[in-house]
């Protein structure tokens, strides 16, 4: 389960970390509902693979959106390359239960990258693999943690929440 690799990472990086336990979690509506107190600190990660290649871990502030061109000139791929996931593959092939998709990758052959809008950030809150536990972090710990770059993946960052 992802759950206990991505602790088992955090560990081995010997940084700090708090996990909160709440309802299960599945979109970022959700989020706001029944762990509100995340939200403005909250990263939404999508998984992607590129063709043939390798899978890629995308984070960005709950509220934005990726930019698929921007996403895939900062991995060096051609757009048409670049497929998002269904979460049944996502829960299939990485371990992530639906809604608990987070940062830290559960196998090596994972790339994550994180929005450069992030760059400022102080404390984060992700997914911890399970929709029912979310991650609190030290964003340059996270980084520390997973070796992830970051690069200007987001379209126009957001001013209003949906």
């Amino acid at each position: 389960m992802a759950f206990e690799k991505i602790i088992s990472i955090l560990k081995k990086a010997g940084v700090s970390y708090t996990v909160h336990e709440h309802e299960p979690v599945v979109t970022v509506r959700d989020a706001e509902q029944k762990a509100s107190a995340f939200i403005d600190g909250l990263l939404k990660t999508v998984a992607f693979r590129i063709k043939d290649s390798f899978w890629v871990l995308a984070a960005v502030r709950c509220h934005d959106r990726i930019d698929y061109r921007k996403l895939a000139a900062a991995l060096g791929v051609n757009r048409r390359e670049l497929r998002s996931l269904s979460p049944e593959e996502v829960q299939r092939d990485l371990g992530y239960e639906v809604g608990g998709v987070g940062p830290i990758a559960p196998r090596e052959d994972v790339f994550t990258i994180f929005d450069e809008n992030l760059r400022s950030a102080e404390t984060v809150y992700f997914g911890s693999g399970k929709n029912t536990h979310t991650l609190e972090i030290k964003f340059d710990d996270l980084l520390k943690a997973t070796g992830g770059k970051l690069f200007p993946i987001s379209r126009a960052p957001s001013t209003e929440r949906p």
